[in-house]
């Protein structure tokens, strides 16, 4: 188990510039929002643990940019009922886009947030509740009440750059008012050669 704090882990879900407590805020507006859908291909290095070493392809698609409005009920949520409160509030909400490791179906994002860099390029941030198994589900692990995937890309203005893919975390405000990730098990998968398709 691993604990990070929101500040250190690349703005996971996107600082809105001078407001900390719109976690999930982007900069930019509708009208100068980029162009979906998206299509991006990266590989996935796994960085401890019995991933250690081992990669494998997978695909990024976004077809859609969570609003403001939308991200500012999500932070409400979070912090009047917890992230069992998010994860419900997130299913119920539209696909925005979708990750999938080469030969898999894979799983449907729920929230993706940018924000422009000073290069052109973008930071672009998607969130999952991610599917429980049923074996998680029938013996009760405690990796169910890890409930969410997170993925940060980092592409310049021609789409190019790395990125990170968390597959198991939990979002939640500590004691202290602050933003935690909370990841189940090892370091977050590092992702390299990620490049835009479409």
């Amino acid at each position: 188990m691993r604990i990070q704090k929101f500040e250190l882990m690349c703005a996971l879900l996107i600082l809105a510039t001078g407001v900390s407590t719109n976690v999930f805020a982007q900069s930019g507006n509708a009208n100068s929002a980029p162009d979906l859908p998206r299509q991006y291909a990266a590989t996935a290095f796994g960085q401890a643990g019995v991933v250690s070493g081992k990669s494998f392809g997978l695909t990024v698609y976004i077809t859609r940019w969570t609003t403001d409005e939308e991200s500012q009920s999500y932070v409400a949520t979070l912090k009047a009922n917890g992230q069992d409160g998010l994860e419900k509030a997130l299913s119920k909400t539209k696909d925005v886009g979708r990750l999938s490791p080469s030969g898999f179906v894979g799983a449907v994002f729920r929230m993706a947030r940018f924000r422009p860099t000073p290069d052109g390029g973008l930071h672009i941030v998607m969130v999952t509740d991610r599917p429980i198994s049923f074996g998680e589900a029938y013996n009760n692990t405690r990796s169910k009440t890890y409930p969410f995937g997170i993925v940060v890309l980092d592409v310049d203005k021609d789409g190019n750059g790395t990125g990170t893919l968390a597959p198991i975390c939990k979002i939640k405000f500590n004691k202290n008012g602050n933003l935690e990730i909370e990841h189940y098990g090892q370091k977050p998968l590092r992702l390299t050669n990620v490049r835009r398709e479409k």
